[in-house]
């Protein structure tokens, strides 16, 4: 036995490599002892057998299934009357000689192959007269499932038909006793004599049903996995269709292929998808922060034509699904595939089918999310906490209930408490009111009244078949997302068709249609979540809604003083303001495509790809004459009466708010290309070229419009002076809302428009030696109007090449039973990203502005200036890659190692002070991406009805930015806290302070760079802050088993995320008066505090125990001598953002055939499934990472934890 020892430098920092190697060797050593147990039956060349009655071709297929030796009929057919056998560990040459003992046949066994043939001695024949018959049958796999366009060849004549979508085929006029060959891709061949009525013949998978399929789309074109040299993953589309949890075809995709993390955090949403880490940092655009400008996520193909959102497309229509991860596989999609690409190709009829029907359906019930998630203090801790805060000296009664812009109101626990220091009631009233208000819980009411059971619900339906020239595949389906907010409605329509036509004998023509319309509403959200007051209640005890007008910012007092001059009411009732206020979303997308295929001569043809998206939106917002934000509006831009005048009111008094929104996209694709395809000489000598042209165009175009007075009933508006307030405003109105007056926001009418366009020219080619060698290379370039006009921006190409060695096809390999695929790939190449339309362009992009000072008080400014060297990031990519397959490929899988370099990254540069503009969109860096990535399926067990299998990945990716060239004058310590991206640093990199503890006063300290320790403000530079890990997981995969057994299957799925961090949530409000405002660090204005705050520093010698600062509530005072940022951004809060999750399991069953018969069906699934039924989680905070935005550490309440669904799907 040989052998084969390979050594590989990994790209891996030497303690990852050794832990990696660990893991590696470990997971081999186990998979590989246990395919030597279970796989030592299956290898030796003895039987084991016993039965009566038992036909020649059952006993040749148990010899199959035991020794794995096929038996093969030579020119001859072989008849026997059934006999009766007793074998028991019985040598292969035994049992054959036993079988054929008078027969008058030979045998030879050669390469695992039996050879029976008549012998040369004359001998009388036993077989029966001869006749013709028809054959039918159906092919399925070992669960009954069928197998469509499997080939049924008669050996001795070399006639073969393929079965239609449901496994049947019939053959006529067969010779009885005739031997069928029965192949699928992906399963063993099977033979076994032809009679009349076969069943259902079982096929054995080689891998079983998680086989790959073995032909690669790269959306221009299909090649066999056997040539392809490139990186590339597909998911078990079987797993795919059950995961019921998301309508998302991509979110189902979670821990599946190697390399693609799906990162459901609330920080990861813009960027929910990455394949091998972050090749491009973004830009921040006008829509403002965070905004990203180059595209983060994969570029998504589907049917060979570009797209944005994929949530259009309806999974149950998707039949294959390609991740493209290198340069080789993704670079003919050239300056927008450095991101990866994910191509999806939809479903087809077959030719010669009759109609087929399939409906599937399910539920999923997610419930309520969970309102004990985010640690706040109870009732009980926070009117304690109140009370030791409350501090009327620094916060008088007179400073606190007047309005001014950016006050908070008073809640009912500060207004006992100033009652009491106003001396207007007394301590014990004080003690009783605030006792009351500490027995008061109200998160139920906050369950019951603001949040409901969420669900999903999902109906499809398709129907597909054909004639001779023609096919069709057609399916329609609806989605009901109700969501844990009262009030909306979400529904999906989807209409899918594809029509494939054969005209004549050279040319080939299919048209796709699919139709998506999106209707979604929703009431006024009164944004009421589990950090609200603990003791407030929303409804009272006689069933009426309570106002809260402090939820506004408005004491009692000053509601009633803006009330009485205005003459409009102020309460604020979040329960009534449900009704008060809806909006409406239409969205309707069309998706059109149609291919074309000629054939010229033999092996060229040219292929035309057509696309048409046409797409518009219309968004509606209306707030009711009733709803506070109308009246609230209203008193803004009133003044008061002047001497028992009535108040003058600059908005309409009657009538609502209506916003109108107008989206509109159209894209299209015209793509034409010569495709070459010739063997030689028994496939010696297999060549494919591809030369092609594509142009495209993206056109979107958004009209935003505001009308005040509006009825809803009349559609009727008010007429309002929009430039006069927006410009100069009203002069001491009742409520002002800056400083002393009020400005109308610039809302009556906008419109914007981003367009894109693309022109390209691309040639591929690829060459196989005698099935062992492959080589392959691409060339493409792209010109757009989003790249600079200097020719060097313009003409920049992109290219791969790569290479491929079947070792296992060389004759020195070792011809062993547990070797049976060995492949050596290798491919080096260059891939781009474009920047997004409205960021960048190669002319000025200009926008509107108004100004008094304007003639017309209207005037254009550069909205983005244009950058003549602007061009698209280039990734540089280098990929490795071992493809095997192990004991008759009951352990199968690739290991790929590569390094991406990224250059010219797009990114806000700061430009000349005197160009009149502070910065530009240019190129500003290079980033580097390195990693390892592995695939594993196996087949644990089959043995009899019973099967177990395991899918596994696991990727490593490290990630560092190489260069930027951004100049700062700022060297603060925030300054490097707050930026993602610092050269010589991962991407997303997390810095912090270095905590060292709290002082006598409740203080806290940190460590400089020099040792020195302080707690002094704005001390520490850049340097004092130290790096702590990144937001983005190093570590990610996932682990799927799949049991069958008879009519029963079961799989659970595990997903993980390991090796980045997070801050944990603290909390963040140490001074100043605690309002509703701002007292949790988490984004809404509650009034709650973290629970932590109860283990703050109260007493001197309490900095032994807590590193809680202490509170101070004068704000002059705190900022002066501390920053408590020293402790919220601090080393100490920084946690494991690691955690391996269940992720769903499933079980379904299939209705037997028995029953099926009876009510005329081809089989029923019954499925149930349950999701997030448990994690792991390295932080000992309790925190899902998935519920939070790791890189402000604040929580999100968690959902959809232990939902579960029900589904059916029947085919008919």
């Amino acid at each position: 036995m040989y052998k084969i020892y390979a050594r590989i430098r990994c790209l891996l920092p030497s303690g990852y490599s050794l832990k990696f190697l660990l893991i590696m060797k470990l997971t081999v050593f186990i998979l590989v002892l246990c395919q030597l147990q279970l796989s030592a039956n299956s290898f030796g060349q003895k039987l084991t057998l016993a039965g009566k009655n038992l036909s020649i071709g059952r006993i040749f297929v148990e010899i199959r299934k035991q020794t794995g030796y096929d038996v093969l009929m030579k020119n001859t057919t072989f008849h026997k009357p059934a006999v009766d056998v007793n074998f028991k560990n019985t040598p292969l040459p035994t049992v054959m000689d036993e079988l054929l003992s008078g027969t008058g046949f030979t045998y030879t066994i050669t390469d695992k192959t039996v050879t029976v043939e008549a012998s040369s001695i004359k001998t009388t024949s036993l077989s029966p007269q001869q006749e013709h018959i028809e054959v039918r049958g159906r092919v399925v796999d070992e669960q009954g499932k069928p197998l469509a366009d499997a080939t049924v060849t008669i050996v001795e004549t070399g006639i073969s038909t393929s079965t239609d979508r449901e496994g049947y085929f019939a053959l006529k006029n067969v010779r009885q006793g005739h031997t069928l060959l029965i192949s699928y891709v992906g399963f063993t061949p099977y033979r076994l004599p032809a009679t009349g009525q076969l069943g259902n013949v079982k096929m054995r998978p080689v891998i079983d049903e998680i086989e790959e399929i073995k032909v690669i789309n790269t959306g221009y074109q299909s090649i066999s996995k056997e040539r392809s040299t490139g990186s590339y993953a597909k998911p078990n589309m079987a797993i795919l269709e059950n995961r019921t949890g998301s309508m998302n075809i991509l979110q189902r995709l979670d821990g599946l292929i190697p390399g693609l993390t799906v990162n459901n955090s609330p920080s990861a949403a813009q960027n929910p998808f990455l394949i091998r880490g972050l090749s491009t940092i973004g830009v921040q655009g006008s829509d403002g922060p965070g905004y990203v400008g180059t595209n983060r996520n994969p570029l998504f193909v589907v049917d060979g034509i570009p797209i944005d959102d994929v949530s259009s497309i309806n999974p149950q229509d998707v039949a294959d699904i390609t991740v493209l991860k290198d340069a080789t596989a993704a670079s003919i999609w050239g300056a927008r595939a450095s991101n990866g690409v994910i191509v999806i190709t939809t479903k087809k009829g077959t030719p010669g089918d009759r109609l087929r029907v399939n409906y599937s359906a399910f539920i999923n019930f997610q419930g309520k999310p969970d309102l004990n998630y985010i640690p706040t203090l109870n009732s009980k801790q926070f009117i304690q906490a109140a009370i030791e805060t409350f501090d009327p000296v620094n916060y008088p009664w007179e400073e606190v209930y007047p309005y001014l812009f950016g006050s908070a109101g008073i809640a009912p626990h500060q207004r006992i408490q100033y009652n009491l220091a106003n001396g207007l009631i007394s301590a014990e009233q004080a003690k009783y009111g605030l006792d009351s208000l500490s027995n008061i819980d109200n998160r139920q009411q906050i369950k019951d009244l603001f949040y409901r059971n969420a669900s999903l619900m999902n109906h499809s339906v398709s129907l597909s078949g054909g004639s001779t020239n023609y096919s069709f595949y057609g399916s329609a389906a609806y989605t009901k997302a109700t969501s844990n907010q009262p009030g909306e409605k979400n529904n999906n329509y989807k209409v899918n068709l594809r029509q494939d036509f054969k005209l004549g004998k050279s040319i080939r023509l299919n048209l796709i249609t699919d139709l998506t319309n999106g209707i979604n509403s929703s009431k006024r959200n009164a944004m009421v979540s589990p950090n609200f007051y603990p003791y407030q209640l929303f409804r009272d005890a006689s069933g009426r809604n309570v106002s809260i007008p402090y939820m506004m910012d408005l004491s009692e007092e000053m509601r009633q003083e803006f009330q009485d001059l205005s003459l409009i009411d102020l309460d604020y009732n979040p329960l009534d303001e449900y009704d008060y206020g809806h909006s409406k979303n239409n969205n309707f997308l069309s998706r059109n495509v149609l291919g074309l295929n000629i054939k010229l001569i033999d092996g060229l043809a040219f292929e035309g790809t057509y696309g048409y998206t046409k797409g518009n939106g219309k968004m509606e917002s209306y707030d009711d004459t009733k709803s506070y934000l109308v009246r609230n509006e209203l008193v803004q831009f009133t003044v008061a009466p002047n001497g028992g005048s009535t108040p003058t009111y600059y908005l309409p008094k009657n009538g609502g708010r209506y916003s109108l929104t107008n989206q509109n996209q159209q894209s299209w694709t015209v793509r034409n290309q010569l495709s070459y395809n010739k063997n030689w000489l028994a496939d010696t000598h297999q060549l494919t070229l591809l030369l092609g042209q594509e142009v495209q165009e993206q056109l979107y175009t958004t009209n935003r419009s505001t009308v005040r007075g509006y009825n809803e009933r009349l559609q009727t508006f008010g007429a309002v002076d929009y430039n006069t307030l927006g410009e100069f405003g009203v002069d001491n109105p009742i409520m002002p809302n800056y400083w002393d007056s009020s400005l109308l926001s610039n809302d009556a009418f906008n419109q914007t428009e981003r367009l894109s366009r693309f022109i390209s020219y691309y040639a591929n080619t690829a060459y196989t030696y005698n099935r062992k060698y492959a080589i392959n290379g691409s060339f493409r370039i792209d010109r757009s109007n989003l790249f600079g006009l200097d020719k060097s921006a313009q003409n920049k190409p992109v290219w791969s090449i790569g290479g491929k060695w079947l070792l296992s096809e060389e004759d020195f390999m070792p011809k062993k039973d547990w070797l049976q695929d060995l492949a050596l790939r290798a491919t080096y190449g260059l891939t781009g990203n474009s920047p997004e339309p409205g960021t960048a362009a190669s002319k000025d992009i200009l926008s509107t502005i108004q100004s008094g000072f304007l003639p017309g008080r209207t005037g254009l400014t550069i909205a983005t200036p244009s950058n003549t060297k602007l061009t698209w990031e280039s990734t540089k990519n280098i990929n490795i890659g071992l493809d095997f397959g192990l004991f008759n490929n009951r352990i199968s899988g690739s290991l790929d190692l590569y390094r991406k370099r990224t250059s010219d990254m797009l990114g806000v540069m700061p430009t000349n002070t005197f160009s009149g503009y502070p910065n530009i969109i240019g190129n500003l860096g290079d980033m580097e991406n390195k990693g390892i990535e592995l695939g594993l399926n196996t087949v644990n067990i089959k043995k009899d009805a019973f099967t177990w299998n395991t899918i596994f990945n696991i990727a490593y990716n490290k990630n560092k930015i190489t260069k930027l060239n951004l100049v700062t004058y700022d060297n603060s310590s925030t300054q490097r806290i707050w930026k993602n991206y610092v050269a010589g640093f991962p991407a997303f990199a997390l810095f912090a302070y270095n905590f060292a503890g709290l002082d006598e006063l409740g203080d806290p300290k940190i460590r400089l760079a020099d040792g020195s320790e302080t707690k002094a403000p704005n001390s520490a530079l850049q340097e004092d802050v130290f790096y702590q890990g990144t937001f983005q997981p190093v570590w990610s995969g996932g682990m799927t088993n799949v049991f069958h057994y008879k009519n029963f299957s079961l799989s659970a799925a595990v997903i993980f995320n390991l090796g980045h961090v997070m801050r944990k949530d603290v909390n963040d409000v140490y001074t100043n008066r605690l309002h509703h405002s701002s007292a949790l660090r988490n984004g809404l204005t509650t009034g709650n505090l973290h629970a932590d705050f109860a283990q703050r520093w109260q007493n001197p010698g309490d900095e032994q125990y807590t590193n809680i600062p202490s509170y101070v509530s004068n704000s002059s005072l705190s900022y002066s001598r501390r920053d408590f940022q020293y402790y919220t951004l601090a080393d100490i809060n920084v946690v494991s953002a690691s955690y391996i999750k269940l992720r769903d399991i499933t079980l379904a069953y299939d209705l037997p055939v028995s029953l099926l018969n009876n009510i005329r069906t081809e089989g029923i699934t019954l499925r149930a499934q349950v999701f997030n039924l448990m994690i792991w989680k390295a932080n000992k905070d309790n925190i899902d990472p998935e519920y939070m935005d790791t890189s402000q550490g604040i929580r999100s309440m968690r959902a959809n934890q232990g939902s579960v669904s029900f589904g059916v799907n029947v085919k008919f």
